[in-house]
C-alpha cells in the first residue's frame, strides 16, 4: 500500500481526490485517504515539499463529522424498513409506532434526509461548543451530580449519558474512559448535533419533537448509521413548561428485544425530573421556596414538591409534581398568582417565621388530599453582595470555602469532587475520569464553586 501511494502521489501531483480510484478503495473517504497518506513515512520529492506542508494543514482541518459507522443492517434494507414503517406495515415497532412513523415521515419528506447515510452526526468545533455552553450555564449547573450518578447506574451495561440543549446539541456527557473512543466514533460526544432536521429519528430528536420520553431502539433510528444504537431519552422542562434540554442514555451494543430497555428508560426519566427540580431551585433563588414530600422522611433528602412564593405570599411557580398533587396549582404557569393561604390551611406569616433546623411543617391542602410535610428555604443572598473571589486556575483544587449555593445537590457534588481530588492527590486531570466527566466539565464545576488550590492561597 505504501509503494502504491508513493507512485500515485508522484503521478497525480499530490491530488488526494482520485486516490481511491487507483488504490481500489472505492468507499474510502477523503479524510481517511489523507490520514493514511500522513501515516506513510515516505520520502517527499524536493519540488513538492511546499505542497506537502499545505496538504498536511488541509488534512487536519477536514473532519466535521464523526467517522463512518458500521450499519447494523444494509442501508438498502433499512430504507425498505423505513418505508414500511411509514406505511404502517411494521409490527415490531412497539407502542411508539405512531411517533416513530411521524418522525420518519418528517425526516424523509420535510428535511429530505437519506436513511441509508452511514456517517455520524455533525460535531461542533470547540469554539462553537464553548459559545453554546456559556448560554446553558443554568442547565449545566442544575445537572450537578445527576449525569455522573445516572452513568454509574448504567455504566457496566455499556451506556453513556448525554445532556443536550433544546436545539439537540450535546453540551455535557459522561462516558466510561476505556470506551471513550468507541462512543466518539459513534457520534456520542460533546458538541454532537442530534436534531431531527439533521439526523432524523433518534432518541434526543424524538424527545425534543414530541416533548415526551421515548426509547429509540436500533432499527427505529432513521439513519442506517445508528441502527446499532439504543437510545432512551427524556425531556427537561423549566417551571414555565419551556423545553430546555434532553437527558439521554445510549449504548453501542444491546439485546434486540425492545423490552430490555424499560429499566434504562425509567432511570432516565427519574433523573430528568431531578434535573428539573435542581433547575427550579437555581432559577428561584430570589423567592421563598416550600420544599415538601408526602413522606416526612424524604423532605430533607429528596423533596418532590417545590413551590416558589414571593415576600407577600403569592405563589409564583411550582414544579410538575406539585401541580399534579395540588389541583389549585394545575393552572400554572400563565394564570394569575394565588396566595399561599388559598392552597393550605396555614398563614404565610407562619411560613416566613420558620427557621432552619426547626421541626417540619404539616401542610393540609384546602381542597383536600394527602397531608404534606415541608420545610421552607428563605431567599438566598445575591451573588453581587458577596466579596469577589480570586479567579481560580483550571487545575485548582477544592478547599473548604463555601460555594454560592449550599443546598441539596450542590453540597453533595462539592463533597464528591473533594473526595475524588483528594484521592488523586489534587490533580484535576486524574480526578475527571473518576467522577465520570470530562476535564472541561470538572473545570466548570471548580469555577462555579469558587475553588482555590492550597498552594495558591
Amino acid at each position: 500500500m505504501k509503494a502504491a501511494f508513493v507512485k500515485i502521489i508522484d503521478i497525480r501531483m499530490w491530488s488526494a481526490k482520485p486516490l481511491a480510484k487507483h488504490v481500489g478503495e472505492k468507499h474510502l473517504r477523503q479524510s481517511s485517504q489523507r490520514a493514511l497518506m500522513l501515516q506513510c513515512k515516505m520520502r517527499i520529492p524536493h519540488q513538492h515539499v511546499k505542497k506537502w506542508h499545505a496538504f498536511k494543514k488541509i488534512a487536519h482541518l477536514q473532519p466535521t463529522r464523526s467517522e463512518p459507522l458500521m450499519p447494523y443492517i444494509p442501508p438498502t434494507h433499512h430504507f425498505e424498513r423505513v418505508s414500511r414503517l411509514i406505511a404502517g406495515r411494521v409490527t415490531d415497532a412497539g407502542a411508539e409506532h405512531a411517533r416513530l412513523a411521524s418522525s420518519h415521515l418528517r425526516a424523509l419528506h420535510d428535511y429530505h434526509l437519506d436513511p441509508g447515510a452511514s456517517t455520524g452526526p455533525r460535531i461542533l468545533s470547540a469554539a462553537e461548543l464553548r459559545i453554546i455552553q456559556r448560554g446553558e450555564q443554568a442547565l449545566l449547573g442544575a445537572s450537578g451530580l445527576c449525569l455522573p450518578r445516572l452513568h454509574e447506574m448504567v455504566r457496566e451495561a455499556g451506556y453513556c449519558v448525554l445532556l443536550a440543549n433544546a436545539d439537540g446539541v450535546t453540551i455535557d456527557y459522561c462516558v466510561d474512559h476505556d470506551h471513550r473512543n468507541d462512543f466518539k466514533r459513534a457520534g456520542l460526544y460533546l458538541g454532537s448535533c442530534w436534531s431531527e432536521q439533521e439526523e432524523g429519528t433518534c432518541g434526543i430528536a424524538a424527545a425534543l419533537s414530541d416533548q415526551s420520553a421515548i426509547t429509540v431502539h436500533k432499527t427505529d433510528h432513521f439513519r442506517a448509521a445508528f441502527t446499532g444504537l439504543t437510545c432512551s431519552a427524556a425531556p427537561i422542562f423549566s417551571s414555565n413548561d419551556e423545553l430546555i434540554g434532553v437527558l439521554n442514555a445510549s449504548a453501542l451494543y444491546s439485546p434486540d428485544e425492545r423490552d430490555s430497555q424499560r429499566l434504562v428508560n425509567r432511570l432516565v426519566r427519574q433523573n430528568a425530573v431531578l434535573i428539573e427540580d435542581a433547575y427550579f431551585l437555581k432559577t428561584h433563588t430570589h423567592c421563598w421556596v416550600v420544599l415538601g414530600h408526602r413522606n416526612r422522611h424524604y423532605v430533607e433528602v429528596q423533596p418532590e414538591i417545590l413551590i416558589a412564593i414571593d415576600g407577600h405570599g403569592q405563589v409564583l411557580a411550582a414544579n410538575r409534581c406539585a401541580r399534579q398533587c395540588i389541583p389549585e396549582l394545575s393552572v400554572l404557569p400563565g394564570a394569575a398568582p394565588r396566595h399561599i393561604d388559598a392552597l393550605f390551611d396555614l398563614r404565610a406569616e407562619r411560613l416566613f417565621a420558620t427557621h432552619a433546623g426547626q421541626a417540619l411543617l404539616a401542610l393540609r391542602p384546602v381542597g383536600g388530599g394527602a397531608l404534606l410535610h415541608a420545610r421552607v428555604r428563605a431567599p438566598l443572598k445575591c451573588a453581587s453582595s458577596r466579596p469577589a473571589a480570586r479567579r481560580a486556575a483550571p487545575a485548582d483544587i477544592v478547599l473548604d470555602a463555601q460555594p454560592d449555593a449550599t443546598e441539596g445537590f450542590d453540597l453533595l457534588e462539592r463533597e464528591h469532587i473533594k473526595q475524588a481530588l483528594t484521592q488523586t492527590q489534587w490533580r484535576a486531570a486524574l480526578a475527571a475520569p473518576l467522577l465520570g466527566m470530562s476535564r472541561a466539565t470538572l473545570y466548570r464545576r471548580i469555577a462555579r464553586f469558587k475553588i482555590v488550590a492550597p498552594h495558591r492561597l
